[in-house]
């Protein structure tokens, strides 16, 4: 505000010490040098370096008025000169600014991108697959796969517990077996039971552990370890000819701990 006062000023000071007969000329020259010093005290921030560049002595101004008046047909081109520069310099700091604010927005849509696009990524990664989070589980289903993993896989580690779970739930899932975890568990082929400690009493009679439960629960929510197997089997505790049928009618798949797993061909 100091360096625009102190600059009006000199511009009174000066008109002050003008003919009338240039008032009209000088009226117009004034007018665009008020332009021209708004323009660069803008530009600078109204610092230092503008002030000294906007300020013009009254002297200066005087000797315009000398050469105006030995010249009449200079004047006019002066003027139009002077407003043609005003001009120039404007339109060169508006194009200034409108380039500034285009590289900014378009360096904060790059940066609004990348940070929609991001999250979404990484969460994408760190999904499991798992194939049942379609199944409805009652409570019923719930403890009657806790007994048949007691019972079926009690001896072996967390994921022997885990894989044998998995068959069940991805017999619910195929359309050749029961609709229901429960229903699958007791479900009978040929008059014979398909899990056998449901025959021969061992589903009833187990305590599950909690060692159980935590495999369990890994089962239906986090990643499918079993590839699709429909079928497992003990080969050193079973029946030959049962082993014979799983042998001559299904595909093996892998073997973990004292199991081995099959599906259907």
């Amino acid at each position: 505000m100091l360096t625009i006062q102190n600059l009006l000023k000199k511009v009174y000071c000066c008109i002050r010490n003008i003919s009338k007969k240039s008032y009209r000329n000088c009226a117009v020259l004034v007018s665009g040098f008020s332009v021209f010093a708004m323009v660069s005290l803008n530009t600078n921030g109204f610092g230092g370096a503008g002030k000294n560049k906007s300020v013009v002595e009254c002297s200066s101004m005087r000797n315009v008025e000398e050469i105006q008046s030995e010249n009449p047909e200079s004047e006019n081109a002066a003027v139009s000169d002077f407003a043609a520069s005003c001009k120039q310099v404007i339109e060169s700091e508006q194009n200034k600014i409108k380039e500034a604010e285009k590289a900014q927005i378009e360096k904060r849509e790059v940066v609004a991108v990348c940070a929609s696009i991001e999250p979404i990524h990484n969460e994408v990664q760190k999904l499991p697959v798992n194939p049942y989070g379609g199944i409805i589980i009652s409570q019923e289903d719930y403890e009657a796969l806790l007994r048949i993993v007691q019972a079926e896989a009690g001896g072996e580690d967390e994921q022997g517990r885990i894989l044998v779970a998995e068959v069940i739930l991805n017999r619910v899932l195929a359309e050749e077996f029961a609709s229901t975890v429960y229903d699958v568990i007791f479900e009978k082929s040929g008059g014979s039971s398909q899990f056998a400690p449901t025959a021969d009493g061992r589903y009833y009679s187990v305590e599950v552990t909690q060692s159980t439960i935590e495999a369990v629960e890994k089962a239906i929510h986090e990643e499918d370890l079993s590839q699709g197997a429909l079928f497992f089997s003990a080969r050193r505790k079973a029946n030959p000819n049962d082993m014979a049928w799983f042998d001559n009618n299904l595909t093996w798949l892998f073997q973990y701990g004292g199991h081995e797993f099959y599906t259907l061909p």
